[in-house]
């Protein structure tokens, strides 16, 4: 009882807090300004994911230990220099650097810290060395992506909603209550964020709300695969749309010679939007693909760990295959109606 309790204060919190941000924003003119790669046709708030960061800072120190304190420092570095980002502007270098740093951070505490002192030989060395940038680079990789996915109403609270509850259940199962007590904390204050993001949003999230639950899942993933029985597959799984339409879209792109770091208006998603004509079709359709497709297959992933790799390799085959696909056709037909 007093656990559901704490969970709906959280959420009413996180629903006050948004509804806060949404004045301060307004009063401040701290807005999104459409142009033509965007895909809100009015000036709109941003900066309402402060309500998620501010609950999640508050119970991140129940995980406790070293970990449950690199996690909330690093949290909390990242969306103060997100915070600043949404109100004045900063270099993608400087939040590329921030976001490096607090990687490095990470996996220096949970992985390295104890490793490097039992390496004996060079062989070891070189493989330990490989692990801690694959990383490095997948934790900073899932924070851009989460932030890249982060452009339409409700998609990114959506992500989050599904993620998380689906988490907590497999926590809750492997006896893991203080994470599956974290999961369920980012579940009721993403609902509570939701109310005013649903289509047509009030408010956006943005980069110290998507910066912030990119880091973490990608950071809880890592911290999960040395503590708990929840290993790095699970969370790849459950993960697997925005993942698979973020890479997809990221190497069209790169190969295209286009500036990947520049916005735009290509990912499948922001395609799909056009095309329906509603935001709130592509969050259906999420939804659908989440709890039909990739949480069966997360929970064969749990349940058969040995098999995990595999289970993940057929959860992403079609994803990939429809995102390229998809992604493809929509650009192809929007330029022939252009032309």
């Amino acid at each position: 009882m007093d656990t559901l309790v704490l969970l709906l204060i959280l959420g009413i919190a996180s629903f006050l807090l948004t509804g806060w941000a949404r004045r301060y924003a307004l009063a401040k003119k701290v807005l999104d300004i459409p142009e033509a790669r965007s895909s809100h046709t009015v000036p709109t708030p941003r900066g309402g994911g402060i309500s998620i960061v501010v609950c999640i800072l508050i119970v991140l120190p129940f995980l406790g230990g070293e970990y449950g304190w690199v996690l909330w420092c690093t949290l909390a570095l990242l969306a103060l220099v997100s915070y600043v980002d949404d109100h004045r502007g900063l270099g993608f270098k400087v939040r590329l650097l921030v976001q490096l740093v607090c990687a490095y951070a990470l996996v220096y505490f949970v992985w390295m810290s104890d490793r490097l002192y039992h390496i004996r030989d060079i062989d070891s060395y070189v493989a330990d060395l490989v692990v801690i940038l694959l990383a490095i680079f997948g934790v900073v990789w899932i924070t851009n992506l989460y932030n890249f996915m982060d452009g339409i109403d409700g998609i990114a609270a959506t992500e989050a909603i599904f993620v998380s509850s689906s988490l907590a259940g497999v926590y809750a199962y492997s006896g893991e209550y203080v994470w599956a007590w974290i999961m369920l904390a980012i579940v009721v204050s993403s609902m509570g964020f939701l109310c005013w993001n649903w289509a047509p949003a009030k408010i956006f999230m943005g980069d110290i709300g998507s910066i912030s639950l990119g880091w973490l899942f990608g950071a809880g993933m890592l911290v999960s695969s040395q503590v708990t029985q929840v290993e790095v597959w699970v969370y790849l799984i459950l993960m697997g749309v925005f993942i698979s339409d973020a890479s997809c879209t990221l190497l069209a792109r790169f190969f295209n010679g286009e500036k990947i770091w520049l916005p735009h208006r290509t990912h499948l998603y922001q395609l799909l939007s056009v095309r329906l004509g509603d935001h709130r079709k592509v969050n259906y359709l999420l939804i659908f693909v989440n709890v039909v497709w990739l949480l069966p297959m997360a929970l064969f992933a749990f349940m058969m760990a040995d098999w995990a790799w595999g289970f993940a390799v057929a959860a992403y085959a079609p994803l990939l295959l429809i995102c390229a696909v998809a992604r493809g056709r929509l650009i192809a037909n929007s330029k022939a109606e252009e032309c």
